[in-house]
């Protein structure tokens, strides 16, 4: 279980505190994962709060208008802090491909996304690195906007996840 805070918690470390209690306490456990919402972070502030709350995985790394490597990178690794000239403890786990890049900002349609996805797969495979996408319930749905998106999920889930699971 990890916690995907609210927009506003991105410049506000009280709020940030309070959902992550509200999850907690819901949970009964403690909470070390974080996707922040929108994407939205500033480093090095937002990375310092999650470190100060006892964040230890974060899954924000990739870029919220394209699909590809922010950081160039396709396995995890731990932020350093620049201005404090410091390792931390805090994992970052970059993503690489994300539904609405594809689908607003790239205006894929579900052949020309499943053509890039299998792109970053490939590069990852090769890499030995970590595939990390996004998926929102809303563009994998039934509403007609999104045809072909869940098809081309499944279709990926099955000729290359599943297929990497079982048969390698």
């Amino acid at each position: 279980v990890g916690l995907h805070p609210s927009w506003q918690t991105g410049d506000n470390e009280e709020l940030f505190e309070t959902e992550l209690e509200w999850m907690e306490d819901i949970t009964g456990r403690a909470i070390i994962h974080s996707r922040q919402h929108y994407l939205r972070f500033t480093l090095p502030d937002t990375f310092r709060t999650l470190l100060n709350m006892g964040i230890q995985k974060e899954f924000s790394m990739g870029y919220g208008t394209i699909n590809g490597f922010r950081a160039s990178a396709c396995s995890s690794f731990y932020w350093y802090d620049l201005e404090k000239d410091e390792a931390t403890t805090l994992m970052l786990f970059p993503f690489c491909f994300m539904d609405a890049n594809a689908y607003y900002e790239q205006k894929l349609t579900p052949q020309q996304a499943y053509a890039e996805l299998l792109k970053y797969y490939e590069t990852v495979k090769k890499l030995n690195g970590m595939l990390i996408t996004i998926w929102h319930n809303s563009i994998l749905g039934t509403d007609s906007a999104f045809a072909g998106w869940r098809e081309m999920f499944e279709l990926f889930m099955k000729e290359t996840v599943y297929w990497d699971a079982y048969c390698d």
